[in-house]
């Protein structure tokens, strides 16, 4: 089940989203060619809060970009407890590992709140990817850039204490996983129940935890999410100095 399943209408992209676009790191990096050949080829498609994009064990329907709002990673054990691998927001490109190996989804994609996606149709990929298959090169920059990520979050939640993982997660979400461009604003759109599906703690764990970086005023807790008041030691926190 794809995005066109549960997504709304398919729209053209406008030029507030292009700007969105060009703001994505990944996105500018590629050569000019496929870039317009990438926004020829691609549609707008809209995910009512809680839609799907896709569902874990789908096949792979192309690649997708979020244009607006917010787009989780999600799975279940048999248990019913819920995890979140991640949270992703514009301008962050998803989709490719299926790509790569052919598999199905890893996850389920679910929209946290109404959002727009650029979905690029697997069949137009496939033809863009035939035509120069050097372009492969430059989707694999987007897989290692996330699987250097993965890395880093396994590394930290054997090693280091869940208040540098909170800092480190704080971070993450603000800066996009590295694909954007431009500084962002000092908000994260996050709740606490999502930050402990994402880091494998409990809400009162996070709650605590984010009391403590209030009262040593570097964040600002906000309904259903968080302002960085001093990224800078934020940023020592989730390096262990602070």
């Amino acid at each position: 089940m794809g995005a066109t399943k549960e997504a709304g209408r398919a729209a053209a992209l406008t030029p507030a989203q292009q700007a969105v676009l060009e703001s994505s790191e990944w996105f500018i990096a590629l050569d000019p060619a496929f870039r317009q050949a990438v926004l020829a080829s691609s549609r707008v498609i809209t995910v009512p809060a809680g839609g799907a994009v896709f569902h874990r064990g789908d096949a792979s329907d192309g690649l997708y970009c979020v244009l607006s709002g917010a787009i989780c990673f999600s799975g279940s054990a048999p248990s019913g407890r819920g995890s979140i691998a991640a949270m992703v927001e514009a301008p962050q490109w998803f989709g490719e590992i299926a790509l790569f190996d052919g598999g199905p989804r890893t996850h389920d994609a679910l929209a946290d709140i109404a959002s727009t996606v650029l979905h690029l149709p697997l069949r137009h990929l496939s033809k863009l990817l035939a035509d120069d298959p050097g372009r492969w090169q430059q989707l694999g920059r987007l897989l290692v850039g996330k699987l250097r990520i993965a890395l880093t979050l396994l590394e930290d939640m054997a090693l280091e204490p869940p208040k540098v993982r909170l800092a480190r997660c704080l971070i993450n979400l603000l800066e996009g996983y590295g694909q954007r461009v431009a500084a962002p604003e000092r908000s994260v759109r996050v709740s606490q129940e999502r930050l402990g599906m994402m880091l494998s703690l409990s809400r009162q764990t996070v709650n605590e935890l984010l009391r403590h970086l209030e009262q040593d005023e570097i964040i600002q807790c906000r309904r259903g999410g968080v302002r960085i008041l001093d990224l800078g030691r934020l940023s020592d926190v989730a390096r262990g100095t602070a």
